[in-house]
């Protein structure tokens, strides 16, 4: 019920709205404060009843859009002034409310949207960190299962090598000792750390051949220093790489504006002073360069003033309006 009722309010607002967009003097259409707006959340109960009360001819329905259709009813203009309202006033009240409590809701629901959309990307998430780490568990128990099954195997060729009477002593010694070479490993061993192991052999190696080399009393000092230089470069090559630097962060839109703005007001003060300056230029010409750059001057800063941002309803009543919805809402649309 209050779906249809919000639907029909915002169609038939939006013809209200426009058509009071000209009608009344520029007072009447100044942006209401917290103080008005508190008066009209104390009338418009009233007024309602007065509308209900006149339900025979009106229809009594306690709606914003049968309430704005009032707006040229003699009756109720009366009535608006006996309770110290200007009737335009009091409507302008009512099309920017109903207006701001439609957009709040849209708002709310948007709001509401994204907060899903976030949780979803969040479950998403967590659902692929839970699927990698139950592939890498899978991984590791297939290694594992076919380590054991190779050291099973490994273990049954070397027994009927050992038990084998027809090999002689020699060649049984010798086939027994290329199988202990290829022996399987102990344990499963990541690719992580497969590297990692790598990684400290060849910094062991590394530092073993520096200090050979810094033992070795034939080399000539200068060869034994660019020597050592290349070791240490070779071993700096085997850290783990860092996190590399990240630039500085791009100011916001609005920051890089005020520096150009800066940059450019800076730019047209100095071509003022320059212009001063300059004995050379004839003084109307140099008057008419001052002008110039003085109306330069005055558009740059006249655009860097902070503006009203574009929308139906001043901020501050969108802020009011947003702040008491839930009021607003019981107020507008008692039904449920």
């Amino acid at each position: 019920m209050k779906t249809r009722l919000f639907v029909g309010s915002l169609l038939v607002l939006l013809l209200s709205f426009s058509g009071a967009a000209g009608a009344g003097n520029v007072q009447t259409r100044q942006p209401f404060d917290e103080a008005e707006f508190n008066r009209f959340m104390a009338d418009y109960p009233v007024a309602t009843q007065w509308l209900t009360e006149k339900g025979a001819r009106y229809g009594g329905v306690n709606s914003p859009w049968a309430l704005s259709g009032m707006r040229y009813d003699r009756d109720f203009v009366q009535y608006l002034k006996e309770k110290g309202w200007d009737a335009d006033r009091f409507f302008y009240l009512l099309d920017h409310v109903n207006m701001g409590l439609l957009t709040s809701r849209a708002e709310a629901r948007n709001e509401d949207f994204r907060a899903q959309m976030d949780q979803q990307r969040e479950q998403m998430a967590t659902n692929r960190a839970e699927a990698q780490k139950r592939w890498q568990t899978q991984r590791q128990e297939q290694s594992r299962s076919s380590l054991e099954t190779a050291r099973a195997q490994w273990t049954a060729q070397r027994d009927r090598v050992a038990n084998d009477p027809y090999l002689p002593p020699p060649q049984k010694q010798q086939i027994l000792a290329q199988m202990d070479r290829s022996q399987p490993a102990g344990q499963t061993v990541t690719p992580e750390e497969q590297q990692a192991q790598m990684v400290q052999q060849q910094r062991a190696w590394l530092t073993e051949q520096k200090q050979q080399v810094m033992d070795n009393p034939t080399i000539p000092p200068p060869q034994k220093q660019a020597m050592v230089a290349q070791l240490d470069r070779s071993m700096e090559a085997t850290n783990p790489p860092q996190e590399a630097a990240r630039p500085p962060v791009n100011p916001n839109p609005a920051e890089q504006h005020a520096q150009m703005q800066a940059q450019h007001k800076q730019w047209i003060e100095q071509r003022m002073q320059e212009v001063r300056g300059n004995a050379m230029i004839p003084p109307a010409q140099k008057q008419q360069m001052l002008d110039q750059l003085q109306q330069s001057l005055q558009h740059m800063q006249a655009a860097s003033q902070p503006k009203e941002p574009p929308g139906l309803l001043p901020s501050q009543e969108s802020l009011l309006i947003k702040n008491n919805r839930k009021k607003l809402t019981d107020m507008f649309f008692p039904e449920r």
